[in-house]
This record gives C-alpha cells, structure tokens and sequence, in this order.
C-alpha cells in the first residue's frame, strides 16, 4: 500500500519595531500587515507551482512528490520501489531530440487504454510554440467537453488527442508531461491549510512575527497511466 509523507512549506511574516513606529496609526499598522500576509501567501502559492514540476528533494526533502517523481521509471515513490514493481513506473522516453508530434503520440498511446486517456499535457513556452505550429489549425482551441471547464477560466490553446496542451513557465526545459489528472489529487492537512500562526513578539527583536503554514502532497494513483519526454529541442 502507497504511503506518502506530509511536505511542508512556510513563510514568515516580520514588521520590525521601527517600522510600526513610522507607520503610526493602527490603520496604517494594519494595511501593511495586511499586504505582507498577502505576498507571503503568495510567495507559498509561487512555491508549491514550482515544486510540482520537481523530484521532491528540494527544500532538504520538504519539497511536494511532483512529477518528475511520480512518473519516474526509478525510485522510491510513496513508499514503493518503481524498480521492483513495474506497474509502478510511469511512461518516461528520455531519448529526446527535435519535437515531433509523433513523440508526443507515442506517449499518448502508452497512457492510455480504453477511456483511460490522458486529458492534459504541459510544456514549456518554447516547445509549446512547436506544437502550435505543427497541429492542425482546428485543433488550436479548447473544444471537447473534457476540457471545457479550462476554456471558462481563461485558458486558450490547443488540444492534442483531446489532451488540452498547456504551457507553464515553471515546466523544467525539455520536458513534455502527458498527463491523466483523473489519477491526481493534492491533498492538503486540514491544520496546515495556509494557516497562520499567532502574532509572536521574540524576545530578542523589536518586531511582530507570524507564518504562514501549509502541509501536503501531490500524490499520483496510478503511474502507469502518466507520461513524460524529457530532452526535447
């Protein structure tokens, strides 16, 4: 049985002494606690997209399990060793070279059985241009039903096998992720929902002091049904 451990991330909030003295005034104390705990929310926001894309080795191992993990062929992942179980293992092509839609095909053909299928792919910017350049111009827009909800937020782009193709700027360079998002879910402890911890003055400091906390996962169910191309040009 898969088992993962709890990641955690924070982000401290310090106004120093003689900041509050300038600011005067409780409502300009205020405003401006009220906009560091905004950038501090967003900085742990910021990090976590970053971490998705990792091997959950960053920030001494505190970092999320994200897919370059999950769909690994190697490795431990939630307590179960890839290189014993091959069920385990994602669809990873390391052969890279010049994008082609083919590469991409293979993959999808890898990860998919039945109405199993991959819904979403990710790239970077660069490789992202490729793809619009190759695909038919029909298929430069979110149409089927799977991905309308993405159309509705804003996302305008290209769908592939009716996987929407998605870039990201945190995408590591050369890589392609096709992924089954049905198999997918963060899951976030209840105590540690960026939740903020209660104003501490240190005892050797003139300044106010919180955090910002946040504890969870990106936990992958099934593997197998994952791809990934890295080396791509």
């Amino acid at each position: 049985m898969a088992k993962w451990d709890w990641k955690q991330y924070y982000v401290d909030v310090t106004i120093d002494g003689n900041t509050m003295l300038r600011a005067k005034g409780t409502e300009k104390v205020l405003d401006i606690v009220e906009s560091k705990m905004t950038n501090a929310s967003k900085t742990v926001k910021k990090l976590l997209t970053q971490d998705v894309f990792g091997d959950g080795t960053g920030n001494s191992g505190k970092a999320l399990d994200g897919l370059l993990n999950g769909i690994a062929t190697t490795g431990t992942y939630g307590g179960i060793a890839k290189g014993t179980y091959d069920w385990w293992q994602g669809q990873y092509d390391s052969t890279g070279g010049s994008f082609t839609l083919n590469m991409v095909q293979t993959q999808c053909g890898e990860t998919t059985d039945g109405s199993t299928k991959p819904d979403v792919i990710i790239t970077t910017q660069s490789i992202w241009n490729k793809f619009w350049a190759r695909v038919q111009p029909a298929q430069r827009y979110i149409s089927s039903k799977r991905n309308a909800d993405l159309a509705q937020i804003g996302f305008s782009g290209i769908e592939f096998n009716d996987a929407v193709v998605l870039a990201d700027k945190y995408c590591p360079a050369g890589y392609i992720f096709i992924l089954n998002t049905d198999y997918w879910k963060l899951v976030v402890h209840r105590d540690r929902d960026m939740s903020w911890t209660p104003p501490k003055v240190p005892l050797d400091q003139d300044a106010y002091v919180r955090q910002v906390l946040w504890a969870g996962n990106l936990v992958c169910q099934a593997p197998r049904w994952q791809g990934m191309i890295s080396s791509v040009t």
